[in-house]
């Protein structure tokens, strides 16, 4: 009977602290589980039973944990499987040493050697409290799931309360507990603070390259709409310097009663005309200058355009970022449109107002489907160091306001869905 109950509480132990651990190595990496990384899980939690049943030692199942986590976080990435072997060792370091803490404190409190005895029942008491706690922490976790610095900075509190409790049992009298092994727990504690430091240090350097890239592609997309816009002005420029010679053609077509011919010269002059011309869609002049220059570049390439914008007046939401979004998403259909069949040319913007949510939604037929890894979009350029980084540039400015960014592609139609939270800004 206490074999049984020792095997079933082994189970559900297992079973939490793997899918505990996958979880955080989640939280911390920024992806979200699938249901078969969970039923993968679970099946691997039935395994460790299995092995701990026929006695296989403590490191031994440490081991198989380890691997199971970082295997699984790696099928289900693809990638950083270092990173993942990396956060699932001290993710299984930081989970004995409070299994440790606990049942010493446990012993401590109740003056008695049972609860450190793993063949008494009593042994298993720490543990279910310690794993009650990590479900207790995973579901805070799951509420403050919009703020990616909560998990990082809770495991160090964990970490640094642990190693204060590790210091202070090997100052206590009452339980016997051996000096290597008080000792050992206090080196792993020290070991695992200094990994969460070298951890958060790491994750602040790939931080600050992601946002210096960032920055250069906003730096060339705002050059690049730069010599557009003055390429326009160069134009409309010399079509007034030329009107005269303009006319005199004109003139000469008509006189001679080339019709067909002066209709087309015109259309030639018109061209810059259109281009430089601001259709107020927003009220924002960058803004509308931008919609403007793109829809024109869109009919030149023979894509047919639709625009619906309503958009909201005196709001906190930063012309400069609702630039990047709309530049990076028009840009995208853009390119994508040119490859399509001649009846999926086409590109639809809609801007909405919902209560207090804006919808950006830019709809393009497209040729080629877009290529995809672990669910996340990827350049076709040839150069990917230097692309790819437009839906980030995106999703950095939307989340400034709590955005979220949909991508969607059938029948030939991509459709790219930016949702934006936004307040009231009282003008003087």
């Amino acid at each position: 009977m206490m074999a049984g109950l020792q095997i079933l509480s082994y189970l559900f132990t297992n079973e939490l602290r793997l899918f505990l651990g996958l979880y955080l190595v989640a939280k911390l990496t920024d992806f979200s589980l699938e249901r078969k990384a969970l039923l993968l899980i679970g099946a691997c939690g039935c395994f460790i039973t299995i092995l701990q049943s026929a006695s296989l030692s403590f490191i031994g199942v440490l081991v198989v944990e380890v691997l199971v986590i970082a295997v699984v976080a790696w099928y289900h990435r693809r990638e950083k499987l270092n990173l993942f072997l990396f956060l699932a060792i001290f993710y299984e370091i930081g989970v004995g040493l409070w299994d440790f803490l606990f049942q010493s404190g446990l012993g401590i409190l109740f003056r008695s050697e049972n609860f450190v005895n793993p063949d008494l029942p009593e042994y298993l008491v720490g543990i279910w409290l310690v794993r009650l706690g990590m479900l207790g922490i995973a579901v805070f976790l799951a509420k403050h799931k919009e703020k990616s610095s909560v998990p990082m900075r809770l495991a160090s509190a964990v970490v640094m309360l642990g190693l204060f409790g590790a210091v202070t049992l090997s100052e206590q009298t009452i339980l016997p507990l051996s000096e290597d092994q008080t000792g050992t727990w206090i080196i792993l504690s020290m070991v695992l603070m200094f990994s969460v430091l070298f951890y958060r240090l790491s994750r602040q350097r790939e931080m600050e390259l992601e946002i210096a890239q960032l920055k250069q592609d906003q730096a060339e997309i705002l050059e690049r709409d730069y010599r557009a816009l003055s390429r326009t002005y160069a134009d409309n420029a010399k079509l007034y310097h030329d009107l005269h010679n303009h006319i005199e053609t004109i003139y000469q077509c008509l006189t001679q009663g080339d019709i067909p011919e002066a209709v087309r010269y015109c259309e030639d002059l018109r061209t810059p005309v259109r281009e430089i011309s601001q259709t107020v869609w927003t009220g924002d002049k960058a803004l509308d200058y931008l919609i403007s220059s793109k829809m024109a570049m869109a009919e030149q390439a023979h894509i047919k355009t639709k625009v619906n914008i309503e958009y909201p007046r005196n709001t906190n939401i930063r012309s400069v970022d609702l630039t990047t979004i709309l530049g990076n998403l028009l840009d995208n259909a853009l390119e994508a449109a040119q490859t399509a069949p001649e009846g999926l040319r086409f590109l639809n913007l809609t801007v909405r107002r919902i209560n207090a949510m804006l919808i950006i939604k830019v709809q393009n037929g497209y040729g080629h489907a877009p290529m995809q890894e672990n669910g996340r979009l990827l350049t076709s350029k040839m150069d990917k160091a230097f692309h790819g980084w437009g839906l980030k540039s995106v999703q950095t400015a939307a989340d400034r306001y709590d955005g979220t960014i949909s991508t969607d592609y059938k029948d030939g139609v991509f459709q790219s869905v930016v949702t934006l939270s936004f307040r009231p800004v009282k003008t003087e």
